[in-house]
């Protein structure tokens, strides 16, 4: 396997794959939550499952179209997705369209991933800024902390399920 295969596998496998070896995934980390249960807030100075999801999409869709050398409008992405409040946290749709586009922006970066060879990857993702796989490492770890959080916030709430 590609250096740029591995890193996409990880991107993927760790955030949508049910069974990837080892590490409980958000796919299940979040499952069956409702939203009202995703927009909870455990105490003072936590975040929402809801928020959490929403902030990984940010960055997701932020280092995209930086890795595609695209200019980024952060206004435009933090108004749509980074710590906003969740508007109306009973909205059983657009709860399952966020965490449907947090699947559909990891998986558009995978691609774009698994597309690099592995002298792209060991150049900078921008002048003066980290390797390619450095920043794509970070992602991965990223995602990693935020799945932790996700599953800290539902042992709070008394949402955890064992069985998992």
């Amino acid at each position: 396997m590609s250096e740029a295969d591995h890193l996409s596998d990880a991107l993927v496998g760790m955030l949508s794959r049910r069974h990837n070896g080892w590490f409980t995934p958000v796919v299940v980390a979040i499952e069956g939550l409702t939203p009202q249960q995703a927009a909870a807030i455990p105490a003072k100075g936590f975040n929402c499952i809801w928020g959490v999801i929403n902030h990984m999409s940010y960055w997701q869709e932020f280092m995209l179209h930086k890795l595609r050398g695209e200019p980024v409008n952060s206004m435009r992405l933090e108004g749509k997705r980074n710590w906003q409040k969740i508007k109306n946290p009973g909205d059983e749709q657009a709860w399952k369209t966020d965490c449907e586009n947090l699947f559909a922006i990891n998986k558009e970066l995978a691609g774009l991933v698994a597309g690099y060879s592995d002298a792209e990857l060991d150049e900078p993702a921008a002048p003066g800024k980290p390797r390619r796989c450095q920043v794509i490492q970070g992602i991965v770890a990223h995602n990693s902390y935020h799945t932790n959080e996700i599953i800290s916030i539902r042992h709070m709430l008394g949402l955890w399920l064992e069985q998992v």
